[in-house]
């Protein structure tokens, strides 16, 4: 990877800017005491921890906008003026508006809170305990740049409100830097990146997040990563660049810590770049790992250097172009001296291809001849086969016609009474073997189960009852499927049709003419 102290070295610093960092310099900003009291980041995280709904700016009634991590509070008061004083000052939120009360976290960490019932939509109450610390440091790295950084600072109509917002000394410049810590569509991202540039501000985009920043070039941002135990600088992981000009390409820096980046982007030393569309894929690691961005912090010379290459790039595909059309206009002469021989050669042959042709039309004409007897003679295989076929089908519609007719008198010998009583017969059976009383599902003979009637017993076939006889032969049902009849004759009559006698059941119920003479 690209060492961060390296790049703006290699570039000549902008007209008024700060020397050129050297690579020596380093960024402490956790290290030295912040007006918030919190020295070390591991001390910073755990006073965030103990204050989840803190903010660090309120709304004084005489002195306007108050900072609390600023000593002076940012209009020359002193912390012990809002702090446990009575009566309590009537400060409120920049947010939500509700009051709140200057506090100091059990590690002395100064902020204000909310006073009871405030508004559960307030942002700044809201925020998580890694967007405060990303705050607080990305306003210690402007501060120690030499520029005014304020917090939660409020466009005038509303459209914007920047987490940390960076004015030079002189006033000429301002800057926005946002600590990005929660999902955003892209399209948000722009909308809000487009209403700093209609105001006249820059703005940056920080993410502390090891992936999944999926705006990462496509606006002014980077990633940054927290400084490990031990250590006190926060280093850019993501979003500087260089252009390496005998490679054709971007290569990414990391390992810049924050304060040394932010420097330079307040001295303009870096600037946001468009990549140019050929050159989008950069180099995540010199060893060929890569990733598509759209736009890059770099200086000015690697901004030249793509220019550059670019340029000489299109001079050479200039020059192929050029070669490439000598090129053509020889092959041109070489296809027209070609073409010239080919037609003498087909002029000759012409006279042969005509002979040859004249001869392949009389083959062809005693072919169709052939073929054409050759079509009838299975045109009239096909209308015998066919004929074949309607008389076999209507001889199949007759035979199931019958059979359905002498199904209906097979079943038009039962009255409905002698059908409920086979049917409440087989339901005893049912609760006996299965626990489960049988039952047809809508009292309709089935044709697959020879016109018998299925019963079903806790949602499966238990058997059928009373299949037609002389339709048992053309169904395998019976197989694997008891058939319930209901008596030793109707029983006989299914056997004799090659149903297994050990899947027959009958109840030995009496015939109709039996239930009369009884």
């Amino acid at each position: 990877m690209g060492r961060g102290r390296g790049l703006p070295a290699t570039d000549p610093a902008p007209a008024g800017a700060e020397p050129t960092p050297m690579a020596s310099e380093r960024t402490h900003s956790l290290s030295v005491r912040s007006p918030s009291g919190c020295s070390t980041p591991e001390a910073a995280h755990k006073t965030l921890a103990e204050g989840r709904r803190m903010a660090f700016t309120a709304i004084h009634p005489e002195h306007g906008r108050l900072d609390a991590t600023r000593s002076d509070l940012g209009c020359g008061l002193d912390w012990s003026q809002v702090y446990r004083v009575r009566p309590r000052v009537s400060l409120t939120c920049p947010e939500c508006g509700w009051d709140v009360h200057a506090k100091r976290s059990p590690r002395r960490a100064r902020y204000f809170a909310h006073n009871p019932g405030r508004p559960p939509d307030c942002q700044l109450s809201n925020e998580s305990v890694e967007h405060h610390l990303l705050k607080l440091e990305l306003a210690t790295v402007v501060r120690a740049s030499g520029w005014h950084a304020e917090l939660e600072v409020r466009a005038p109509d509303g459209s914007w409100r920047a987490d940390v917002m960076a004015s030079a000394p002189d006033g000429g410049r301002r800057m926005a830097w946002e600590a990005q810590l929660s999902p955003i569509t892209l399209d948000d991202l722009r909308e809000r990146t487009g209403r700093y540039t209609d105001a006249g501000i820059g703005v940056c985009w920080v993410s502390p997040r090891d992936e999944g920043v999926p705006w990462l070039g496509a606006v002014p941002a980077v990633r940054v990563t927290p400084p490990p135990q031990g250590v006190a600088a926060w280093t850019v992981a993501d979003g500087i660049a260089q252009f390496d000009e005998d490679r054709g390409a971007w290569i990414r820096v990391d390992g810049t810590e924050l304060g040394v980046f932010t420097r330079w982007v307040l001295n303009e030393q870096l600037s946001p770049h468009p990549i140019l569309a050929r050159y989008r894929r950069i180099y995540l690691t010199r060893g060929g790992a890569m990733a598509r961005r759209g736009m890059i912090w770099t200086t000015a010379r690697s901004t030249a250097a793509e220019a550059r290459h670019e340029k000489k790039r299109q001079r050479q595909e200039a020059w192929k172009r050029e070669q490439q059309q000598r090129e053509e206009e020889a092959e041109e002469r070489k296809r027209q001296e070609e073409e010239a021989r080919r037609q003498e050669e087909e002029r000759r042959r012409k006279i042969e291809q005509e002979a040859a042709q004249a001869e392949a039309r009389e083959r062809h004409r005693l072919l169709m001849i052939e073929l054409e007897a050759e079509r009838k003679r299975r045109e009239a295989e096909r209308r015998e086969k066919e004929e074949q076929a309607r008389q076999a089908e209507q001889e199949r519609l007759e035979r199931e016609r019958q059979e359905r007719e002498a199904a209906a008198r097979w079943w038009a010998e039962l009255s409905v009474e002698q059908w409920r009583e086979l049917v409440d017969a087989v339901a005893a059976l049912s609760l006996k073997e299965k626990s489960a009383r049988a039952a047809p599902r809508d009292n309709q003979t089935v044709v697959e189960y020879a016109y018998g009637v299925p019963l079903y017993a806790a949602g499966r076939l238990y058997g059928v009852v009373r299949p037609y006889p002389a339709s048992v032969p053309r169904w395998s049902f019976h197989r694997s499927t008891r058939v319930f009849v209901r008596n030793a004759r109707e029983a006989e009559l299914v056997i004799e049709q090659g149903v297994d006698a050990a899947n027959v059941v009958h109840f030995d119920l009496p015939d109709y003419e039996q239930m009369h003479l009884c």
